[in-house]
């Protein structure tokens, strides 16, 4: 019977905000005393714009316990009320700054579930007053409900902070031993749009970072902002529900909900805790609606929309809460997924657009837009190319991958986010300042296995010093894309140098995919200088999946240094064979002596002075004697060191839109080159003479 009042005494408060008038002809109530339950309902309608006067430590630790303090919050709709609770004690943390324990004293709330995520934030104080943010709650949902306030001295604080990112003139792991707490944030939801439920494992395990500790996701259908209610107020005020928002778009919307704890003309201050401690952050502001408060098992949260347009940028997110300034809209990246179904003839286009700092939810967008346009899941190979371009430079980052898999979600939430973390992750990207102006992301599904495997490998004729050779490479595709013969074949050719030594050498055949590198990428590039190095480096170290090395290597006991090579040890040693041959060759001979003890340089002989008597070898030659005399010229063709024989050479093969895998070797014998010597003819009874012209 007790609860049957309760819940009766909640549909009249619900009657009661809808019949209100106009916030201007109402005054503020407040709390009736409880003496039954048959007294209906405990949380009064607050009307009116709310304006409370900060209340700051020194006076907060004065309080009595179990003073009564009242919270304003958003409970059903955009209607504020107030609700009953105590406060307790004030305890010192490890945060910089106090925290104040309360607990929780109306029972209307209570029997809707007690403390919800999307509190956090709502203005605590006496009445009129306000000393802080709900932050904090129990760890467990159960009655009596404990919860924590940051005090309004550190949210006011964060309105002069200084940001890490402000310093770097921007623009806009779990524990390895379990510890329970007994208390947790009273986490801000976040509501994810356009994501199906049997991906929130796979969405959770991507997002496993230790920035998202203090959130919440949850999916919902829809969540796009929507229109304003009939009684929405055009002012903002402690106790407002907000919504910040991270991406907005056709699909994908993901919107964090919580609520305002003071305003400061044109600044305000929410939420009590961060969202994601960013720091310096540029995430839109809307106003929000409350949809009711769901229960939970664990912890129960509010329901909430956003709705309208921005009313304002979040510029701060520390530990304290979050900053943000009304009328100020922040920009964002537009992003565009183009997505091309099998069962189209054209791609389908979706447009979001993603706060910056926020580029982690750049995959989300890209893999969740696959997902929803998607009708089934089905294994099949996806073929993607990414286009990012910047503020920064005219240079466009173009990068394309390849993927088989039995469901493509993940491969495309990996891939998207290894490229645009290349550039976003101030730790990764050393180079320079990079601004997303804008990214394509294009999708193309194709329901064959685009997979095929090396397996042997063929010799067209002999292989010869200074000719070209011909191999042709045999492959086994997957049974979706072979065709009648259920082979592939590829030729290729390989120009053997004329210098490669003769003799049995070891032919192989690798898909680079074994490797996963660009072996012809410079492994010693220097590290890049600028955003258009990034860029070329990044370029540079790309490859395809269809990428196939051939490697001719020789097999010799002469020269240890070559022994066997095979495909591992081939570009590595090419490099080192490289980077000597061209030492060899800028070598003078000076460099083949070593200064003695002490770093001085050896004395060199000089001209004799006056006074001083010539050697032997300085006396001019005697009449008659004959004189060697040096040809510069030949002298330096005798310093330039002898080409060196060389014992290994390769090529490489792309097996278009296939990815390849395998390796095989075999055992082959170069021929020498045949050389032809030039005999002079013989002079006979018919051979032409040559005389010297006459002279006039």
């Amino acid at each position: 019977m007790k609860r049957f009042f309760v819940l009766a005494g909640i549909a009249i408060v619900i009657l009661c905000q809808l019949s209100c008038s106009s916030d201007e002809e109402q005054a503020q109530t407040q709390n009736p005393t409880i003496n039954s339950a048959t007294d209906g309902f405990v949380a009064a309608p607050v009307v009116g714009e709310v304006k409370l006067e900060s209340m700051y430590e020194d006076e907060v630790r004065k309080l009595a316990t179990k003073t009564p303090i009242e919270i304003i919050t958003a409970i059903e709709g955009t209607s504020k009320v107030i609700v009953e609770a105590e406060f307790r004690r004030v305890q010192d943390s490890r945060y910089g700054f106090p925290l104040y324990e309360c607990v929780l004293t109306d029972e209307a709330v209570t029997a809707m579930g007690g403390l919800a995520q999307g509190l956090s934030g709502s203005p605590v104080g006496t009445h009129g007053r306000v000393f802080g943010a709900l932050a904090y709650g129990d760890a467990w949902a159960k009655a009596p409900h404990r919860f924590w306030v940051t005090p309004i001295d550190a949210m006011e604080a964060t309105l002069a902070h200084h940001t890490f990112g402000e310093f770097l003139n921007p623009a806009p792991a779990a524990p390895g031993a379990v510890v329970n707490s007994t208390y947790t944030a009273v986490k801000t939801p976040i509501t994810i749009s356009g994501i199906d439920n049997n991906r929130l494992q796979q969405l959770s395990s991507h997002l496993a970072d230790t920035r998202f500790n203090n959130v919440e996701f949850f999916s919902r259908i829809g969540g796009a902002p929507a229109a304003p209610p009939a009684n929405a107020s055009s002012n903002l005020s402690a106790g407002d529900m907000i919504g910040v928002a991270i991406v907005t778009g056709d699909v994908v919307n993901s919107i964090g909900f919580g609520t305002v704890t003071q305003v400061y003309g044109d600044k305000f201050v929410a939420f009590g805790h961060e969202m994601f401690r960013d720091g310096q952050v540029a995430l839109p502001v809307y106003r929000a609606v409350v949809d009711g408060i769901v229960p939970s098992t664990q912890v129960a949260y509010k329901s909430a929309t956003a709705y309208g347009n921005p009313i304002g940028t979040v510029t701060k997110d520390l530990r304290a809460g979050i900053v943000g300034e009304l009328g100020k809209l922040p920009p964002m990246i537009p992003v565009t997924v183009a997505y091309q179904p099998v069962n189209r003839r054209g791609a389908v286009q979706t447009h979001h657009k993603v706060a910056y700092g926020q580029e982690w939810a750049i995959p989300i967008v890209a893999a969740t837009t696959l997902d929803a346009i998607r009708s089934e899941i089905s294994a099949g190979t996806i073929e993607a190319n990414v286009a990012i371009s910047f503020k920064e430079t005219k240079n466009v980052y173009t990068e394309s991958f390849r993927s088989i898999a039995p469901d493509p979600y993940e491969a495309v939430l990996e891939n998207v986010g290894i490229i645009v973390d290349s550039f976003t992750d101030i730790l990764a990207n050393g180079a320079g300042r990079t601004t997303i102006d804008e990214i394509y992301i294009s999708i193309i599904d194709i329901p064959n296995i685009l997979h095929t495997e090396i397996t042997d490998i063929h010799v067209i004729g002999e292989v010869k010093q200074g000719e070209e050779a011909t191999f042709v490479v045999e492959m086994l595709p997957h049974w979706s894309a072979a065709g009648r013969n259920r082979k592939m074949y590829r030729e290729v050719k390989l120009q053997i140098p004329e210098l490669f030594i003769s003799g049995p050498a070891t032919l192989s055949i690798a898909a680079a995919t074994e490797y996963g590198f660009n072996p012809f990428s410079d492994p010693s590039a220097p590290s890049p200088e600028s955003l258009d190095q990034l860029i070329g480096q990044l370029k540079d170290r790309q490859f395809d999946k269809g990428l196939v090395l051939v490697t001719l290597a020789t097999i010799t006991e002469e020269d240890p240094a070559v022994g066997d090579i095979g495909i591992g040890d081939f570009f590595e040693k090419f490099f080192e064979a490289l980077s000597s041959e061209l030492l060899e060759s800028l070598r003078s001979p000076e460099d083949d002596q070593l200064p003695p003890e002490g770093g001085e340089v050896p004395d060199k002989e000089v001209a004799p002075g006056d006074g001083e008597t010539p050697d032997e070898d300085d006396e001019p030659p005697e009449e008659g004697e004959i004189v060697e005399i040096i040809d510069e010229e030949e002298m330096m063709d005798d310093l330039v060191p002898t080409p060196r024989p060389i014992p290994i050479t390769g090529t490489g093969l792309i097996v278009n839109r296939f990815i390849v895998t395998g390796e095989t070797e075999i055992e082959i014998e170069v021929q020498p080159m045949e050389i032809e010597v030039e005999t002079e003819p013989e002079a006979g009874p018919d051979a032409e003479v040559e005389t010297e012209p006459e002279v006039e």
